[in-house]
């Protein structure tokens, strides 16, 4: 099976600046695993995330996301590769408040074939795909089919993870997605979302400042405030 990610010298700075502002001489995620990120502010999380989504591209060195050299790659095949293999649950969200919670859910689905497909492959219709998403990550079905900007905060932060998981991302990225919850709400997050990303066979790479989350993982990556550190990945 091909892993989820290999990296291999990396390095990226900013025009202008003098240091880099990520360094990773080497990093491997096997298909399936889970990989936390963390670091403080300035420490290159949000820049590894966008690399790894194929937003950005290296300075030097390789990202294979899949086996496949996605650093190396023109801009519309990264983005065409991030609809059909990543799923992606951002720090605020970015629900579409004008839809109802099951059809943000669906939207992956009408992005990318790929994706499309693979949801089908597991339920008779994307509504039914989406409907089991919800389920699994305990959205009750009264709330379905009402605007997200309803739901709670912790409410939109599960239809936010039941979208990144619709059609079966190979990889799913996670930025900081619990900076605005009660502990309680955390551990009950993360207990759901791992159990989720194990059961589908994605792998999870997830970034935080709370290293408390550690646990919840395989592989650790530390990235130090330094713009010239290295960062080290750490079983």
């Amino acid at each position: 099976m091909a892993d989820a990610l290999s990296i291999e010298s990396l390095a990226f700075r900013w025009p202008g600046q003098q240091y880099d502002t990520l360094s990773i001489d080497r990093l491997q995620l096997p298909a399936g695993s889970s990989l936390f990120v963390r670091g403080p502010s300035g420490s290159g999380k949000s820049t590894l995330l966008n690399l790894l989504a194929g937003v950005l591209v290296p300075t030097q060195g390789l990202i294979q996301v899949l086996d496949q050299p996605l650093s190396q790659q023109p801009g519309k095949v990264r983005d065409r590769f991030r609809a059909d293999h990543t799923g992606y649950i951002f720090q605020q969200f970015n629900l579409l408040p004008y839809l109802s919670v099951i059809d943000n859910v669906m939207l992956p689905c009408r992005l990318s074939r790929r994706r499309h497909d693979k949801a089908l492959s597991e339920a008779s219709s994307l509504t039914n795909a989406a409907a089991d998403r919800l389920t699994r990550l305990n959205i009750p079905d009264t709330l379905w089919h009402q605007r997200v900007s309803a739901l709670s905060v912790g409410q939109q932060q599960r239809v936010a993870a039941a979208r990144a998981l619709m059609g079966l991302p190979e990889l799913v990225i996670a930025d900081e997605p619990t900076s605005a919850l009660d502990q309680d709400n955390v551990d009950n997050f993360m207990d759901v979302l791992t159990g989720q990303c194990q059961a589908l066979g994605s792998a999870l790479v997830f970034v935080s400042h709370d290293r408390h989350l550690a646990r919840w993982f395989d592989q650790e990556l530390e990235l130090a405030p330094e713009a010239h550190a290295q960062g080290e990945a750490m079983a």
